[in-house]
């Protein structure tokens, strides 16, 4: 037995040695995962605000725009997380959008970006953790994404994101010890890659990893005693040549959308509807005027409402958000936790700025916003995977008078965390009720020949996070048009830009949706 243990772990140990490929095997392993569990899990409907708006651009760009002109009608059309004035556009970074493009142009279905990056993610996360630790953990810490995150995982599962920003996070991250033993050019470069995925998926969060990193990276070359020029030619020069044309790609972007290069989408987006800032430090702004009321609920109402609670217990909902953060990069078990945080003697320089680093991001970035999801800190999942096994490599050299402890406690937590993935293939996949009762609505219309037009009516029980107002990039192409009522005169107008499509009114209050012809003269105009 211990013979073929032995035998087991060496093949492990050549084939994690092997850098390239194991990455590699990494990221085929959970594209293979999931599509293994496509049968059962299907394409992923979208349900949340955000989701629509990241495929309205993926839409957007695999038309061959970065932008749609504001349409005639755009108050009728106007939703969460979107712009329509002065164009019509996602208010999100490019990158997601930009993964949906290319699934939704060369495949026919925008989820394959998703699938796709998300394989590249748990390779480059494994790439990352080759830089800091040996090769053997680095492959077991890659394995764990994958079984955490890759598979299974709502960054795989939704339009969401997460995959792009956390491989962002991860070339940065990895290129940073490289470059301080080896400095070569191709790191540096590879550092700027990072940096420029993370200021097209997560900017904030991205810019203080990348700030993280570059301290980092500048205390080890002061350190090391490497000259100024090698610093310059080999590690600054390729930085700016990479990231000065994706400043510029991202200036053109921002004035071909909100007619600004240095003002961006998202930023437009909250002077025309937010009546909050997310982050805390900003005091209180006058509420914008809305021309509906669902609009006015969810950014003067609810956002509001959970701003304020955050200011009044900043420290509480940091712990919390914690906690939430901790449930789903690690799961439900709490050892874990220990391993995490528990403080064996940095010896080495690399523990201790993956210790620092952790903690500064973790307050910079969480304790100021009124609100986390786990994507917000995909910038840092490779980072809190490397604390992890930091954690489990010092556990093999504790014994308990001669007694393996570490070595069982390695263990055993190893197969607790293949039992939880186990679990996780257990559950059924969920399709979310807004996406199954859309989904209801659109068979029933399109059994209805021709092009339609759907006007949407909210009652007093309508939740402002189930939205059915969105659209494709071309409103006027599309086979069936979502709009909102807004009151016989602002409608007429409307229903005539639509003479020759069918009209349908749809009711929702929080019972089940109902369809019905629209009533009046005007919609009969076919």
């Amino acid at each position: 037995m211990r013979g073929w243990l032995d035998w087991m772990l060496g093949a492990y140990c050549r084939f994690a040695r092997r850098e390239l490929l194991a990455c590699t095997v990494v990221g085929m392993l959970a594209l293979a995962g999931r599509a293994a569990l496509h049968p059962r899990l299907g394409v992923p409907e979208p349900g949340a605000h955000d989701e629509f708006s990241y495929l309205l651009a993926g839409d957007t760009y695999a038309s061959g725009r970065l932008t749609n002109p504001a349409h005639p009608q755009w108050e009728h059309f106007e939703t969460f997380h979107v712009l329509q004035q002065p164009t019509y556009a996602s208010k999100y970074p490019a990158l997601q959008g930009l993964a949906l493009a290319f699934g939704q142009r060369f495949f026919g279905q925008p989820w394959i970006g998703v699938w796709l990056t998300t394989g590249v993610m748990c390779g480059a996360i494994c790439w990352m953790l080759q830089g800091w630790i040996s090769p053997g953990w680095a492959l077991l810490g890659g394995l764990m994404v994958v079984t955490r995150i890759g598979i299974l995982g709502y960054w795989m599962n939704s339009y969401w994101g997460g995959a792009i920003a956390a491989a962002g996070g991860a070339l940065v991250l990895g290129a940073v010890p490289r470059i301080a033993r080896d400095r070569r050019a191709r790191h540096a470069i590879v550092f700027a890659v990072g940096i420029g995925m993370l200021m097209n998926s997560r900017p904030f969060e991205g810019f203080v990893l990348a700030a993280l990193a570059s301290v980092a990276l500048a205390w080890w070359l002061w350190k090391d005693r490497v000259g100024r020029q090698v610093v310059a030619l080999r590690v600054a020069l390729p930085v700016v040549a990479v990231l000065v044309p994706v400043c510029a790609a991202m200036a053109y972007q921002n004035w071909r959308v909100t007619g600004n290069a240095l003002l961006m989408p998202y930023v437009e987006h909250d002077r025309q509807y937010a009546a909050a800032s997310l982050f805390l430090w900003n005091g209180a702004r006058q509420a914008p005027a809305y021309r509906h009321a669902v609009l006015r609920e969810y950014w003067a109402d609810w956002q509001v409402k959970l701003i304020g609670e955050a200011r009044q217990d900043v420290a509480g909902q940091f712990f919390a958000r914690l906690g939430g953060l901790y449930g789903f990069f690690f799961g439900l078990w709490p050892v874990l936790a220990v391993a995490l945080i528990w403080p064996y003697p940095l010896k080495s320089r690399e523990e201790r700025w993956t210790a620092g680093m952790v903690g500064v991001f973790l307050v910079l970035t969480v304790a100021p916003l009124g609100g986390v999801l786990p994507h917000y800190s995909a910038p840092i999942v490779a980072l809190l995977f490397l604390r992890l096994l930091h954690s489990f490599s010092r556990l093999p050299a504790w014994t308990i008078r001669g007694w393996p402890a570490g070595n069982i406690l390695l263990a055993g937590l190893l197969v607790a965390w293949l039992g939880q993935f186990a679990l996780g293939l257990l559950v059924p996949g969920q399709i979310p009720q807004l996406a199954h009762e859309r989904d209801q609505v659109i068979r029933k219309v399109e059994q209805t020949p021709g092009d339609h037009l759907i006007v949407v009516r909210y009652g007093p029980g309508h939740s402002v996070h189930d939205e059915w107002v969105y659209n494709r990039a071309d409103i006027d192409g599309a086979r069936i048009v979502w709009a909102r009522e807004m009151g016989p005169a602002a409608d007429r107008s409307l229903l005539e830009h639509f003479s020759k499509r069918h009209v349908w009114l749809l009711t929702v209050d929080g019972g089940s949706p109902r369809l019905v012809g629209y009533p009046g003269e005007i919609a009969d105009r076919r």
